[in-house]
């Protein structure tokens, strides 16, 4: 009876299993093999040649760039776009009519498609007729309005980080809108009665009531730093100079564009590593903080 139930059940998740072999496990343990190959993409020979590309990927200097821009990508985006979610999350924490719709109009740029955005925002920055050369220029701030926001290798990442802060700020929000919504009114009562004022309810009671949030908005903000692709890639496909290259770009470069599909794979598996030990650092410090408070 026991052997007949264990059929059904495997019978039950066959189709699951089998597309999960397929189109996840499958291209995993290819990569891991192909990996560690001279495989060009193209071809059904692939030379083993060890070690080599992760040598070769640790001593490219533009590994160094794409770890440097996801710091600059993190601190950036943990600092500005975080502050702008909490504050709006607390101003948009109350029962008043039309709320809804100003919290759906925040989060609206999340849902609008990377591409578009990437386009848009392009347009926005370009010289002299874009946007911001226009308004700082209307605004008699010239030395800001010769900006060339994409076009110079200094501003080009943070001119990006701004459009991922603008894009995903809505989706922070919603997820500390959530904390908030989920804490005791009694809690506030009781501070109100020790004449606890504003700021210290908000650093005292929601700060530490939101750590939860915190973590998980944190670590999301990191991963997507660390496989930003998209708007790199619209915006400045990883230039000017190589100044905005990432490990999405460099991928997508060394695969596709020059064919090393093994030394493009390699550099995936170190991103793959990378992701899952910040990933773990940054959980078991956060956590740490929140017993803390």
């Amino acid at each position: 009876m026991k052997i007949m139930n264990f059929r059904n059940y495997l019978l039950f998740i066959a189709p699951a299993l089998a597309l999960y072999l397929v189109f996840f496990a499958g291209p995993i343990f290819s990569g891991l093999y192909y990996g560690f190959t001279d495989w060009n993409g193209f071809s059904f020979n692939a030379n083993w040649v060890g070690l080599d590309n992760f040598k070769n990927a640790f001593s490219d200097p533009l590994l160094t760039t794409a770890l440097r821009n996801m710091a600059i990508l993190s601190i950036v985006v943990i600092v500005l776009q975080h502050t702008f979610a909490i504050l709006l999350a607390v101003l948009l924490d109350q029962k008043l009519k039309g709320i809804v719709w100003i919290r759906a109009i925040i989060f609206f740029p999340v849902i609008l498609n990377t591409v578009v955005i990437g386009y848009v925002w392009s347009y926005m920055y370009a010289p002299m007729v874009g946007f911001f050369p226009k308004m700082f220029e209307a605004l008699g701030l010239h030395s800001l309005a010769a900006l060339d926001w994409l076009g110079d290798p200094s501003l080009a990442i943070y001119a990006i980080a701004i459009v991922m802060v603008w894009q995903y700020t809505g989706y922070s929000m919603m997820i500390y809108l959530a904390g908030l919504q989920s804490v005791p009114s009694d809690i506030y009562e009781a501070a109100d009665i020790d004449g606890a004022g504003a700021w210290k309810k908000f650093w005292n009671v929601t700060i530490p009531l939101l750590i939860p949030s915190i973590i998980v908005n944190t670590v999301l903000s990191v991963i997507g730093c660390m496989k930003m692709f998209e708007h790199v890639f619209i915006m400045t496909q990883g230039g000017p100079m190589n100044s905005t290259q990432t490990f999405g770009t460099l991928i997508y470069q060394f695969a596709f564009r020059t064919s090393q599909m093994g030394y493009g794979t390699a550099i995936a598996m170190i991103l793959s590593v990378l992701i899952i030990v910040v990933t773990l650092i940054q959980i078991r410090l956060l956590s740490r903080l929140g017993v803390q408070q």
